[in-house]
């Protein structure tokens, strides 16, 4: 009787199991917050529209009106005139900012930004510890550029990076600011002639 009622109680278990998500490629599923609670349904991921393109010039402040984000790119450096362990130099770009919006924003340094040099796109591995360090000595007096900006908040930060050359002829900084909410960028183009040293 006792495995006749565990049966009934495992196949009822499976029945309920079936009804929330059994073949179902919609059902819900159990998310773990950072808080440690859990969640019965997972929030829909946002699908953002076309977002504008927009030119800037290193050292021109630009005013991002959607959030009221002004930023200025106002200098490039080589932070280390050896190669890394993986045959790669170390820079560094400095970023200013300052939320002139009526809402909190944030600005990340390893999210919002893409570069490529030569038509080469490089990826989220430009960000390594040995470019973190090298900038940090070099922008000793400096944030790195993360910080969340309340409404009148401004930050002047660093933004490190290494790429597999030193001898290029064109660089090209591509800027989210607004990453969450749009598809927006705002693109700066460098010639190596503005690179200074900082090691």
């Amino acid at each position: 009787m006792k495995k006749r009622l565990t049966a009934l109680a495992a196949a009822g278990l499976m029945a309920a199991a079936c009804l929330t998500g059994c073949g179902n490629k919609n059902a819900s599923t159990t998310v773990v917050k950072s808080d440690n609670s859990s969640s019965d349904r997972q929030e829909p991921a946002v699908t953002l529209g076309p977002g504008v393109e927009y030119t800037a010039q290193k050292g021109e402040e630009f005013t991002y009106e959607r959030t009221g984000l002004d930023v200025n790119f106002t200098e490039i450096a080589l932070t280390s005139d050896r190669q890394d362990s993986q045959g790669r130099y170390t820079y560094a770009l400095v970023f200013t900012a300052k939320n002139n919006g009526t809402e909190k924003t944030e600005v990340h340094m390893l999210d919002d930004f893409n570069i490529s040099v030569d038509g080469k796109e490089y990826d989220s591995k430009m960000f390594s510890a040995i470019s973190a360090a090298n900038g940090a000595l070099a922008y000793s007096g400096y944030l790195r550029y993360d910080a969340e900006l309340e409404p009148g908040d401004s930050i002047e930060g660093f933004i490190p990076f290494s790429i597999d050359t030193i001898d290029w002829k064109e660089l090209t900084v591509t800027y989210k600011p607004d990453r969450l909410n749009s598809n927006d960028t705002i693109v700066y183009t460098v010639d190596r002639s503005e690179l200074i040293n900082k090691f």
